[in-house]
């Protein structure tokens, strides 16, 4: 039986992954941010939710450009840092979780070293509305570590180790055991 749990008890909603967005500053530094809300859309675009407030949506406005990309459990303390300081309050956040960043060969944003890949994006839109509030990123480069490509040169997502924020426990989790194959299990019902 279901129980009524009310609105609050959505918290932030199911689990997400634990994404790192990031930008330059105006003096060229690096800024990321903690990010769970994001998706793709159907022709190759990433819908981020990032509030006006947030020193990455100011960059991503003045440059036009940002990356992607999830965080492991090696990255999970600096990930939790960068989402627990504003860039506004702590302008050196970055540098003070001792991680790299290289500049990316088609935006003008930084990649992180240590991700297992990276969406590189132009600014498409930013979505403002009275419910909405999204930054739309092209797709521009998409980058793999070799390590979590299987022998088919695909992402292997258990060699890969993404973290998801689990806000009904305000905890990271990793993926679960595979249950089954998309697009296979329901065939049943052909």
């Amino acid at each position: 039986m279901m129980k009524d749990l009310g609105i609050k008890g959505t918290s932030y909603g199911y689990p997400m992954p634990t994404l790192m967005v990031a930008t330059y500053n105006k003096d060229g530094s690096v800024n990321v941010m903690n990010l769970h809300w994001c998706t793709m859309n159907e022709d190759k675009h990433l819908v981020c939710c990032i509030g006006e407030s947030k020193k990455t949506h100011e960059n991503i406005e003045r440059t036009g450009a940002f990356t992607v990309a999830p965080a492991t459990k090696e990255l999970m303390a600096q990930i939790d840092y960068l989402g627990t300081m504003t860039g506004y309050r702590v302008p050196d956040k970055f540098e003070k979780t001792g991680l790299n960043a290289i500049k990316s060969e088609y935006v003008n944003a930084p990649i992180i070293e240590g991700s297992p890949f990276v969406y590189e994006c132009e600014l498409a839109e930013i979505i403002l509305t009275e419910n909405t509030h999204a930054v739309t990123g092209k797709i521009i480069g998409f980058s793999a570590d070799e390590t979590v490509l299987n022998e088919n040169g695909q992402i292997d997502t258990e060699k890969a180790e993404i973290i998801f924020f689990d806000s009904f426990s305000s905890s990271y989790v990793t993926l679960g055991e595979k249950v089954g194959k998309a697009w296979n299990e329901g065939k049943k019902y052909i």
